[in-house]
């Protein structure tokens, strides 16, 4: 496995505290109750959904796609463009670190994994709409929708694009010989802090 080297673990951990940070401070500033006097009961709020957070991200830590029983732990690897080899095995996703991290404001977020039954064999019987949650280390959950799926060669690397509205790609093995890479993309819906 993958271990993130220290300026790039630096990095992510300064940028998991000022995502903290913004969290805390909007939190405080707009959502935080106001103190009631001897209230008689005390009422349980829904979780609370956030649409738009400015800079809001993460390393995705678990993605989970309900309607195919896929609930993963997702660990950090990479892509080596000189032998075309991936970091990766049979017991939980991975979040690709040459893509963006989750978040919702641009680029493509890519988590892959084997086409196994301990991974992502099911992803194929995805219908439109379904619903994908990635969590991440920064403590939200980001929820995402099911759009289209392409097939790709195992050389393309296009899913890398940091341009464009914010969006999950997630990959796995497809073809009669596993030849192919097959990419569903999923629109992001909202966030939850969690």
């Amino acid at each position: 496995m993958l271990h993130i080297t220290g300026q790039k673990a630096g990095f992510y951990s300064l940028i998991g505290i000022l995502n903290l940070a913004v969290g805390v401070m909007f939190y405080v500033i707009n959502i935080a109750p106001t103190p009631v006097l001897a209230s008689p009961q005390p009422v349980a709020k829904p979780p609370v959904i956030i649409k738009q957070i400015a800079a809001t991200q993460g390393i995705p830590i678990r993605v989970a796609v309900p309607s195919l029983n896929i609930d993963l732990p997702v660990a950090v690897g990479s892509y080596n463009p000189d032998d075309g080899n991936w970091t990766v095995d049979t017991t939980q996703a991975y979040f690709a670190d040459a893509s963006m991290p989750v978040n919702n404001s641009n680029g493509t977020s890519l988590i892959y994994g084997h086409a196994q039954s301990t991974v992502f064999e099911t992803l194929p019987q995805i219908q439109p709409g379904a619903e994908a949650i990635v969590t991440t280390d920064t403590g939200y959950a980001f929820h995402y929708q099911y759009v289209s799926v392409q097939e790709v060669l195992p050389t393309d690397t296009s899913v890398f694009d940091t341009n464009g509205t914010p969006k999950l790609v997630l990959q796995t093995c497809i073809g009669a010989y596993s030849e192919l890479r097959a990419l569903f993309s999923f629109k992001l819906v909202s966030i939850e802090k969690i």
